[in-house]
């Protein structure tokens, strides 16, 4: 049995055609209807005042620091145990990373280490969810206001999760969620900026077209760059959304039985989930520590070897790539979760529609290995 990490979940094409049609009759085929349905359906199913349709979060995310006002040579502190988009967007904007430790259950972002390393150069806090799991978003928020710093949220894979009851993407100054092939909600590519404040909407909106006046469509106001969604990637993305529940219900059955399987074989751990927040099930991760019966990586040749595609997940640490060596950075001097779960994760195969058979297939392998 040949397994991928991920296959996105996708409507018919029939279902797709039937949607965009209109849009594709009539030649509109980029920011048309579709995506207006889209960004007002994404309002309604998290209770933001506003969302933004964009081609993809990592656009989103080079644009939200401009959006904000935050000057280039300025400090963002971010998690090391992230996705490499998150940093990657601040050194577009000229600004300096500074690379903070994360919580050993949740793997999220240490509010304390946060507060340890804020200097008079920090110009904003950004928290993100992990495999699906939202940070402690009060706690960052809260601490934003107490030092006068914004607070924004790289919510590239918590789409359909939860933060005190609430769904992701009313919090802080704006979120920004991913709708790429290994998202719960697809649009094959795409973004979703969502946010409570009309000024800032308006300046993504305007960013997302090379930074048009929204009036006068010759006078550029804003450094933008083109990030427009199309009809087509849209349409993907409305349908997607409106199976959110039963995709996310889907996955979390399924994270369950590997949480229940392979959480407790020895040397061993999976994610914590606080009683406070959900998760969207984005991805299931095991964490294999030193005392296993086999490393992590010995693990990983193994399922390779027998053809089930993992991942070191998030590996290595953003701080640790070879890329972010040649820029500016700032480094806390405690890191050690971030070193620990980033040498530890893997990443196994799950997407909603992943069958029992291959769920056991799976587990049975890597019972085998560690067991």
């Amino acid at each position: 049995m040949q397994l991928s990490i991920i296959r996105p979940t996708l409507p018919s094409l029939s279902e797709i055609t039937q949607l965009v049609g209109p849009s594709w009759d009539s030649g509109t085929v980029t920011v048309g209807p579709t995506v207006r349905a889209l960004e007002e359906e994404v309002c309604q199913r998290t209770g933001a005042q506003y969302s933004v349709a964009l081609s993809s979060c990592t656009s989103g995310l080079m644009m939200i620091p401009g959006a904000l006002g935050l000057p280039p040579g300025k400090e963002v502190v971010v998690p090391s145990f992230t996705f490499a988009a998150t940093a990657q967007a601040l050194l577009w904007n000229g600004l300096i990373p500074v690379f903070c430790d994360s919580l050993p259950g949740t793997c999220t972002i240490d509010p304390e280490d946060i507060e340890r390393n804020l200097s008079p150069d920090t110009a904003a806090i950004c928290g993100v969810s992990i495999f699906g799991l939202p940070p402690d978003n009060d706690a960052l928020i809260e601490l934003g206001r107490r030092k006068g710093l914004p607070v924004y949220f790289d919510s590239a894979q918590g789409l359909g999760a939860t933060y005190q009851g609430r769904p992701l993407g009313g919090f802080g100054a704006c979120e920004i969620f991913s709708m790429s092939p290994t998202k719960v909600v697809t649009a094959v590519e795409g973004g979703l900026l969502t946010t409570n404040d009309r000024t800032l909407a308006e300046r993504i909106r305007s960013m997302r077209d090379y930074g048009k006046d929204p009036v006068k469509g010759e006078e550029m106001h804003h450094l933008g760059l083109s990030a427009r969604m199309s009809e087509l990637h849209a349409a993907v993305g409305l349908l997607s959304l409106r199976r959110i529940s039963e995709l996310v219900k889907a996955r979390k059955e399924l994270i369950s039985i590997y949480r229940d399987r392979l959480g407790r074989l020895p040397g061993c751990w999976v994610q914590t989930f606080p009683a406070d927040r959900t998760t969207s099930g984005n991805y299931f991760v095991l964490f294999i520590t030193d005392s296993a019966k086999q490393s992590r990586d010995e693990v990983y040749e193994s399922l390779k070897a027998a053809g089930i595609q993992t991942k070191r997940y998030f590996y290595p640490p953003v701080h640790e790539q070879p890329l972010f060596q040649r820029f500016p950075m700032r480094v806390s001097v405690n890191l050690q979760h971030t070193t620990k779960i980033s040498r530890e994760g893997l990443a196994l195969p799950l997407y909603s529609h992943t069958t029992l058979e291959e769920m056991n297939h799976v587990c049975s392998l890597v019972e085998q290995l560690l067991g």
